[in-house]
């Protein structure tokens, strides 16, 4: 049976094992691979917030839905 110590032990593990993947292990891999250093880049100096690509409220999103539209003849 786990004890509570143990269930705290692992889930402190698990938490830190994550922050150490998201705060070292990405940015790492994202500076020394030229191809996702290239797109960090260029994401960063065009102001696009990767975190919202998916909200269809966002500005951007009704402004490319609008020029699909008129691309593909669409009304």
């Amino acid at each position: 049976m786990i004890t509570a110590r143990q269930r705290w032990f692992r889930f402190s593990a698990s938490l830190a094992g994550g922050l150490f993947f998201f705060c070292l292990v990405l940015p790492l891999l994202t500076r020394s691979v030229p191809i996702l250093h290239r797109m960090a880049q260029h994401l960063e100096e065009t102001g696009i917030d990767p975190s919202r690509y998916y909200y269809t409220d966002v500005v951007q999103v009704k402004e490319s839905e609008g020029y699909l539209s008129e691309a593909l003849g669409e009304q």
